[in-house]
Order: C-alpha cells, then structure tokens, then sequence
C-alpha cells in the first residue's frame, strides 16, 4: 500500500494531508501528543470518532481507499444544500 501522508510544517496541521485544523482538534482526537492524524478534509466523522485521527487503525472503510463511503466528495463541514 502506498503511504499517502505529507509531512506537517505547523503543530496543528494534519499529519494525513497537511490541511490547518482548529487548536483544539489534536487535543480531542489525535494521539498522546496532541497530533491529528487524520482530520475531516481526509477522512469521515465516523472514522475520526472511532480513533483514525489519533493514529489508530478502525474498521470502517477508509474514505481514501473506498471513496464511496464519502460519496467522492470532500467534507463540507457537515452543510448541506
């Protein structure tokens, strides 16, 4: 499997796609160290909450690798219309 991680230049970035999250978001959902692993630009809600933005492997399909769980469209913070 090919690593699709880029590498973070600030501490509240997101290690899977270098997007900028809010200061809070590592403290609540990534690992011991307050990193995100994932965040809601690369990955679904349900994921994060199961533990992916904390480096932890899930069992729901990853939004990356089966874009259909995401209906092939990025997160819109949760707006709809």
């Amino acid at each position: 499997m090919m690593d699709l991680r880029v590498a973070a230049v600030e501490p509240g970035d997101c290690l899977g796609c270098g997007a900028n999250l809010p200061p809070d978001f590592g403290r609540v959902h990534g690992d011991e160290d307050d990193r995100a692993h994932r965040c809601p630009e690369c990955d679904s809600w349900i994921r994060i909450c199961e533990g992916s933005a904390a480096g932890k492997d899930v069992s729901t399909p990853d939004p990356q690798t089966s874009p259909s769980r995401n209906a092939g469209e990025p997160w819109n913070g949760g707006l709809s219309g």
